[in-house]
């Protein structure tokens, strides 16, 4: 039986007990920090085979083989040669005690717009690890660590195509307050993970048992995979050691368990007395049975919008036709433009993104707009050609809408496996070869002709939105065949959603129209209405009439209030620009303020600072997340090309010269990258090394450079120690500059051991940075 056979077999019967930490454990055998462990363990089988060995020992049902570092991306020519040879060492250690798995980790570099990394690129360094690994027998594989959604699908994907039979356990890792460093919660990767093809949802890292309790109920009550979780031994001391000894690992790691665990393991400073313990407390029993929850939900990288209670607002805005400055924006490429006017819809449930006649889009304006509006509402992605569709849904993180499917067999054919490669659902018209079927009797067979189609090919029901087609009044068409047509669908139990706006096209006084009839197909129960959710009386309706006709509570409405837009060019306009990441829309503003007399020193002080401080602020309460840090910290930094000509000498607003890397073996530099952003936008001048930089070569640029302050960042406990080694050979070289110090693993009391200065963020960083230079 094959391994992936073996496993699902065995998780029909009872709890299934994965391995515990491997770094550590290496560490323990002599590899020193800040190597590479995928290079290390290859070099050391006997040592790496001696560790799964005791792991077996301890009572693992599933070993991981030493991979978790080894994309493409990360070890380059090597990849193959190395990831192979690591798990043959896990296969020739088992003795066909355990099950041996593939460990998959975040590839090394962050996609855009979070990161510089395409997708593509990033799927690809996956499917080699993975094919590569595929090649040696395995067909289990753990994606452990994953911090975005749409890494960790680019993953799953690789991972599917290199493995189509194999079991694959998706993970994020998640932070103290419920969601992962993206801002995704438990719900929306369960949700998500639902419509992939996966064979276990879970999470592993970040926190203790105890943090991860809640994590997993979530997870469980909405997901219909098995689930999967990996805690670390506690949190770790100011040194990085974890101290949580076994029993107390043992006894709150049962507690997840009971809240419908299937596989259970553990991460950073868990050793084989741990996952002893665990098996102990644990016992050798069958899964608990949790109470599920079917949710139908649509989700972006950080949301989730339930479908099916009150009529959801689809915003209609992005379609070029009839609007000129839009259509010239896509026709040039500018993907601010297209990005900001999605962004203007603030009270739209989901965003309908039309780009008008694809054979003009320009290359990459898809994958900039989509990898853009991936944070925020979810997307309707209103587009035709198969390769264009499949281009938007690689760059969400989350459940799009497909507007739309015309319920033909060739149609259909054509666009159903990106659907049910990415998950989705689809909005179904009641077209076919035909034509649009007059009648709402004969709307109805249609849709219902499209939905047998469907299913045919694994698309369920249950994700089709059916559109009764809403005509132009002004073309003498009947809105009662609409209504009526409406009404059918919903007897069938079909979800559905309407162009509402179309009924008015062509006639003046559009709006009071529009609304009429937006109120009566929310009480005929249009579960989305494609509308100007920019109109004022639109909100109101929508929130009266799913009131009125019973599908929410009446106590949990709120009817929003009319509201007079601020004028574009004041100040408030501009924070709020910047704190939504809207590049075009600052620039916007900021050229009117310029004009206007404002000078771009009071611009400085009275918009970007007070908008980055309270961007900086939500994000270090976590209200706010990565995605959204770096799209308002970009924004900053479009807004400052702007001001700069306009400025006084760079003498005047030079606050000081800081030389900023990442430590010796450390590869990780989202977080360096977003310090950098925020001290140049502060007024420092900054001279960013890179990643994996030599304590010597930060300490000659220090030098080169005269630099005021040296900044440091470092992921991992075992390059942490490179700071220290800095400060040194500062101290031998005479420079004595202060030095900055921040990273996941770092601690303000290590800061204070090593003798530096301490941020926890790059917000912080700003303010640190201003401290130690006075």
């Amino acid at each position: 039986m094959d391994s992936a056979k073996q496993l699902r077999k065995l998780l029909a019967e009872r709890i299934v007990f994965l391995d515990g930490a491997m770094g550590t454990m290496l560490m323990n055998r002599g590899m020193p920090a800040g190597v590479s462990t995928e290079i290390w363990a290859s070099e050391h089988p006997k040592d790496l085979s001696a560790v799964h060995r005791s792991y077996i020992e301890a009572g693992s049902d599933i070993i991981l083989a030493c991979t978790f570092g080894g994309s493409q991306i990360k070890l380059g020519s090597q990849t193959a040669q190395i990831n192979r040879l690591l798990a043959e060492t896990a296969i020739s250690s088992t003795d066909g005690n355990a099950i041996v798995s593939a460990s998959i980790g975040p590839s090394g570099e962050m996609i855009r717009p979070v990161g510089s990394a395409e997708w593509m690129d990033v799927y690809n360094s996956f499917l080699v690890q993975t094919k590569a690994l595929s090649e040696t027998g395995i067909n289990v594989f753990f994606l452990e660590t994953f911090t975005d959604p749409r890494e960790l699908k680019a993953a799953i994907l690789a991972t599917r195509d290199a493995s189509p039979d194999g079991f694959i356990s998706a993970h994020l890792t998640f932070s103290d307050n419920g969601r992962s460093g993206a801002g995704t919660s438990p719900t929306a990767l369960a949700l998500l993970c639902n419509q992939l093809a996966v064979d276990a949802v879970g999470a592993n890292c970040s926190t203790g048992p105890e943090g991860l309790l809640p994590v997993i109920g979530e997870m469980a009550r909405f997901s219909n995979r098995y689930i999967t979780v990996e805690p670390n031994a506690g949190l770790p001391d100011s040194s990085g050691n974890y101290a949580m000894a076994p029993d107390q690992f043992a006894a709150a790691t049962e507690e997840i368990a009971w809240a419908g665990a299937s596989i259970i393991g553990g991460c950073c400073g868990t050793t084989p007395e741990h996952i002893t313990a665990l098996r102990r407390a644990v016992g050798i029993r069958s899964t608990e049975i949790v109470k599920k929850e079917d949710l139908a939900a649509f989700t972006s990288i950080d949301s989730v919008v339930p479908i099916g209670g009150a009529m959801l607002m689809v915003g209609e805005s992005v379609n070029p036709t009839g609007r000129k400055e839009l259509k010239k924006a896509i026709r040039r490429g500018d993907s601010h433009h297209v990005i900001s006017m999605a962004r203007a819809q603030e009270k739209a449930d989901l965003l309908d993104i039309n780009l008008g006649l694809e054979r003009l889009v320009p290359d990459g304006l898809v994958d900039q707009v989509f990898s853009g509006l991936c944070i925020g509402a979810p997307l309707s992605i209103d587009l035709s050609s198969p390769e264009i569709i499949e281009a938007a849904f690689i760059q969400s993180g989350g459940i799009c809408l497909l507007n739309s499917l015309m319920s033909t067999e060739k149609h259909i054919e054509e666009r159903v496996g990106i659907l049910l490669r990415h998950g989705g659902y689809a909005v179904l018209l009641p077209i076919d070869e035909n034509g649009l079927a007059e009648t709402p009797e004969d709307r109805l067979s249609v849709v219902k002709k499209g939905i047998v189609i469907l299913e045919r090919y694994g698309f369920p029901r249950r994700r089709v939105l059916a559109d009764p087609i809403v005509k132009a009044l002004a073309t003498g068409s009947d809105p009662r065949i609409t209504l009526e047509t409406l009404r059918l669908f919903k007897k069938e139990g079909i979800l559905t959603i309407a162009g509402v706006s179309n009924v008015s096209h062509g006639l003046p006084h559009r709006a009071n129209i529009n609304s009429a009839f937006l109120a009566t197909l929310a009480m005929d129960g249009l579960d989305a209405g494609i509308v100007n959710v920019l109109d004022p009386v639109t909100a109101g309706i929508t929130a009266g009439a799913a009131a009125l006709c019973g599908r929410v509570d009446p106590a949990d409405i709120e009817i929003p209030d009319d509201e007079q837009a601020e004028a574009p060019g004041n100040d408030s306009l501009l924070r709020k620009a910047l704190l939504k990441g809207d590049t075009a829309g600052a620039r916007l503003t900021a050229n009117l303020l310029l004009e206007s007399g404002t000078g771009a020193t009071s611009i400085v002080d009275n918009c970007l600072a007070p908008a980055m401080d309270k961007l900086g602020n939500l994000y270090s309460r976590k209200k706010l997340f990565l995605p959204h840090l770096i799209a308002g910290a970009e924004t900053a930094k479009a807004l400052m090309e702007i001001l700069k000509p306009h400025m006084g000498s760079s003498k005047e607003n030079h606050k000081g010269t800081i030389v900023l890397a990442t430590v010796r073996g450390d590869i990780h530099d989202i977080g360096k990258n977003l310090v950098s952003l925020f001290l140049s936008n502060a007024g420092f001048q900054v001279i960013d090394l890179g990643k994996d930089i030599s304590s010597k070569a930060i300490v000659e640029a220090a030098k080169t450079h005269k630099a005021d302050a040296v900044a440091l960042s470092a992921l991992m406990s075992t390059t942490a120690t490179r700071m220290e080694e800095v400060i040194s050979l500062l101290e031998q070289n005479n420079l004595k500059i202060p030095v900055l110090i921040g990273g996941a693993v770092v601690t303000k009391e290590f800061a204070s051991q090593i003798g530096a200065f301490y941020a926890k963020d790059a917000y912080s960083a700003v303010e640190s940075a201003g401290e130690m230079l006075k």
